[in-house]
């Protein structure tokens, strides 16, 4: 989550910046980007469950059994 939360602080920093003759400070994007986190924070946890469900639900392909004289077909 750290590496996430630094992730967040960088783009709100980078947005921040746009059009703007004076840059923004990290200082300053990490109070901009406090306020908009817990929203962020809620998206990135929903997308690493929705990953390991995914995970946990992908099965193993099936064997397929050869059929007599078509051996030299699968190859």
């Amino acid at each position: 989550m750290r590496k996430a939360w630094m992730d967040w602080v960088a783009k709100t920093r980078k947005k921040g910046n746009r059009g703007k003759d004076n840059s923004m400070t990290h200082r300053e994007a990490l109070k901009a980007a406090a306020v908009t986190w817990p929203k962020e924070k809620a998206k990135l946890i929903r997308r690493q469950k929705r990953v390991c469900k995914k995970k946990a639900v992908v099965k193993p392909p099936e064997e397929t059994q050869c059929v007599r004289g078509d051996e030299n077909a699968l190859a």
